[in-house]
């Protein structure tokens, strides 16, 4: 995302940023993992609550799985109030998201077959989260990622064609201290020209296909809190109804946004990052919306 205008960095900024970006581009990159349709073998309890089923194993204490539900019901409420679907009933009854909690990683590598470095799965049309016993990351990384997945899916059906930037981007931006994780990246990027365009991250179609992880998760974030906060989450929500009624992706962003086409985006992005320090986007961490 090259531009001809430069951006002035104060030493301490670009130490500072080049410290976060040495230690965020050796982490994982968040990923949107399929499990099968069928319910996981094995005995299972199980845990109700307003917006969650909670099937766990049977050795679990009980403390842990009530205080775990309590959480899974504060991230809902975060999540739906930041996306604008407050004012929307997701989830009642027979309707429930659910999620599996297996009691070692081991077992839960066993049963789900994902990769040694998965720390949950999420199978977005059945509205399921599976995950392990005191996995360290679910709260603050998994558990608003895969419910970012879940919820947007929810809100505008399967059948649109938001492409898999904006689906990765609205789950990444959930995360705790997105706005440090991601928009510091994404800033220090464009910073030296080497920002990835939205019309390069639109021919990806997979997660398979992504080879520059930390370039497209930071940018696909990125581009999400731009929209949010620069345009308010109630745009963002009339945003998401055109798509839900399935118009075309752009010709919704162009209705509610003024924006034509991916050219247009990156240049209202660019701005956007160019017109943030580097210790604005530190100190602030998390951003507010209004």
């Amino acid at each position: 995302m090259g531009t001809g205008s430069s951006m002035r960095l104060h030493k301490r900024d670009l130490s500072l940023f080049f410290a976060v970006l040495i230690l965020l581009t050796t982490a994982a990159s968040p990923a949107l993992s399929a499990i099968g349709e069928k319910l996981p073998e094995g005995e299972w309890n199980k845990h109700k609550d307003t917006h969650f089923i909670v099937y766990y194993h049977p050795s679990l204490p009980g403390r842990y799985i009530k205080d775990f539900t309590k959480k899974c019901e504060r991230y809902y409420d975060v999540l739906t109030d930041r996306l604008g679907f407050n004012r929307f009933d997701f989830w009642l009854w027979e309707d429930r998201a659910e999620i599996f909690i297996y009691k070692t990683r081991e077992e839960y590598i066993e049963g789900t077959g994902r990769p040694q470095w998965s720390g949950a799965s999420v199978n977005v049309k059945l509205k399921r989260i599976t995950t392990f016993y005191f996995d360290e990351d679910f709260f603050d990384v998994l558990l608003p990622h895969e419910l970012g997945h879940i919820v947007l899916r929810e809100f505008i059906g399967m059948k649109t064609d938001a492409p898999l930037w904006f689906d990765e981007g609205v789950a990444c931006m959930n995360e705790k201290d997105s706005y440090i994780k991601y928009l510091l990246v994404a800033k220090g990027f464009a910073e030296k020209e080497l920002c990835i365009h939205v019309s390069e991250m639109e021919r990806l179609t997979s997660e398979k296909d992504v080879i520059f992880a930390s370039a497209f998760y930071s940018t696909a974030a990125s581009l999400l809190i731009f929209l949010i906060e620069e345009y308010k989450k109630d745009n963002f929500v009339k945003f998401l109804k055109e798509l839900r009624d399935e118009e075309p992706f752009y010709k919704a962003m162009e209705h509610v946004y003024g924006i034509r086409d991916s050219a247009e985006l990156d240049k209202k992005f660019l701005i956007f990052l160019r017109n943030k320090s580097y210790r604005n986007i530190v100190e602030n961490k998390d951003f507010v919306i209004e």
